[in-house]
């Protein structure tokens, strides 16, 4: 393509415009519109807001795209681009990159021409270009419960006025959704009660966690009220996997679930700091293995230790490897001989030391959501008098028939142990820690991981207004924190 061809190639809005006859959802381009954005806030625009030909009835050479640009598994680049031509039979197209999102290019005949060859089935066509057409077509979702047709069309222009002037920027998912007659949530996120602590009861959660993510919600779930890891199971007559197992597999659901729109799944995963499971749940997210040789080595906790050394993974050196660090290392006995940095040298000597490497088991686990503890005001109070913190759960495995049908009916709407226990019902200690020791675990992980973050739920029970309506706080949704 000539360096002519790359500077005038541009929307072609008369071309667009006929497109947009077919789509009814979508108000063709007028000569005022004129926000478009910048930068990142145009490609968002663009990539999760705007209505899009997904069947790409009307793509065709020319078009102006957004696709992804780099398809790396974990983190693909979306970018933005010109349609130069398509096979439709092998089902591809090429694609001439703007020059902003030509940075992630590694080919080199890509990075000089800035043109790529890319499946149909990662480019999609913007029929929106405009802030204002999605500001019209949002306008006209609102006003479309009017009874009149005056009436509707009275609220369009109110609603458009402060939609278009920015007065008033809805949420993404409204800007997604309203107007465009599809089956997505007007809701950013959402909270979930708490679990029922059993199969169909996981079940249903995440049946609803699945419903909701497919429609462009994102979720929040405090799993506090899962049973621990080993209780007995009495119905099948065997053992809990317990609850971080189960919120992680909750949580897959986020790589699973294709969402409304182009944004990926967003959960925010809860644990109560008086949760048995709390320490494993702590570490779950940990990835670096000298932090987890670190908490082995220094924290005086046998169970914290236990969870280190589960999550730690290490594997020796073959003969092979040996032989070959060997050899980098002799290099620095020779004088006069180069080829390996003092960095290489001494991480050969440091892996012939150790005599393997160190990684971690389960590096994928829990990645579909952020996790965060809920600390009582009963814990914090604890780490200031640097005393012990008990943690418990309902003693499932001795209540009598009576018993379990009081846990199975309610305990999933009380979802606090403390409560649970002031109610007459019986509660196991499964091990007592200090606090401090938790409390550093937390700050610890967090400081190298980013995780756990930590949500203060009794201030936020004391504080909210929920309470008004015999409600209470259960989590936060993704949006709504981490501190």
């Amino acid at each position: 393509m000539t360096v002519a061809l790359k500077k005038t190639i541009k929307i072609n809005v008369e071309r667009l415009n006929e497109d947009i006859r077919a789509f009814p959802q979508v108000h063709p381009i007028t000569e005022d519109m004129n926000i478009t954005h910048k930068g990142v806030s145009r490609l968002v625009m663009l990539d999760r807001y705007t209505f899009k030909d997904t069947e790409k009835i009307t793509l065709s050479e020319g078009d102006f795209v957004v696709l992804t640009i780099k398809e790396d598994p974990k983190f693909p680049a979306r970018g933005l681009g010109y349609i130069i031509s398509i096979d439709w039979q092998a089902k591809m197209a090429k694609v001439l990159v703007e020059e902003d999102y030509r940075g992630v290019l590694d080919k080199p005949e890509e990075i000089e021409t800035g043109i790529i060859n890319r499946s149909l089935d990662v480019i999609e066509k913007p029929l929106e270009v405009f802030y204002e057409q999605i500001a019209k077509r949002n306008a006209t979702g609102l006003a479309s419960v009017e009874k009149t047709e005056e009436k509707r069309k009275e609220w369009f222009e109110k609603f458009y006025h402060e939609l278009v002037t920015m007065n008033f920027v809805p949420a993404g998912r409204v800007l997604y959704g309203a107007g465009a007659d599809t089956d997505v949530t007007y809701f950013n996120c959402y909270v979930m009660p708490f679990v029922k602590d059993s199969r169909e009861g996981i079940s249903e959660h995440r049946k609803q966690v699945m419903e909701i993510m497919s429609r462009g919600g994102g979720v929040g779930t405090n799993g506090s009220t899962l049973r621990p890891r080993n209780t007995l199971a009495r119905g099948v007559n065997g053992k809990s996997s317990g609850s971080v197992s189960w919120l992680d597999d909750i949580a897959k659901l986020t790589h699973l679930v294709e969402q409304g729109g182009s944004r990926r799944g967003a959960q925010m995963i809860m644990l109560a700091d008086w949760h048995p499971d709390i320490i494993d749940f702590i570490i779950s997210k940990m990835q670096n293995p000298r932090i987890l040789r670190f908490l082995i080595e220094n924290i005086d906790n046998d169970y914290i230790k236990k969870a280190a050394q589960d999550k730690l993974k290490f594997t020796p050196l073959t003969e092979q490897e040996k032989t070959m660090y060997q050899g980098i290392t002799n290099y620095k006995h020779i004088p006069g001989l180069g080829g390996f940095s003092e960095r290489i040298i001494k991480d050969a000597e440091e892996k012939l030391r150790v005599g393997g490497t160190y990684s971690v088991h389960n590096s994928e686990f829990l990645t579909g959501a952020n996790i965060s503890i809920c600390l009582t005001n009963d814990f914090m109070q604890a780490v200031e008098n640097d005393a012990e913190y008990e943690l418990r759960f309902p003693d499932v495995e001795s209540y009598d028939a009576e018993g379990m049908k009081a846990y199975n009916d309610t305990w999933h709407e009380v979802g606090d142990v403390r409560e649970w226990e002031k109610q007459g019902h019986k509660v196991r200690v499964y091990r007592k820690i200090k606090a401090k020791d938790l409390w550093n675990l937390i700050n610890i992980c967090a400081t190298y991981s980013a995780e756990p973050g930590i949500f203060f739920i009794d201030n936020a029970n004391d504080m909210t207004n929920a309470q008004a309506y015999g409600q209470k706080v259960v989590a936060t949704n993704p949006c709504g924190m981490v501190a």
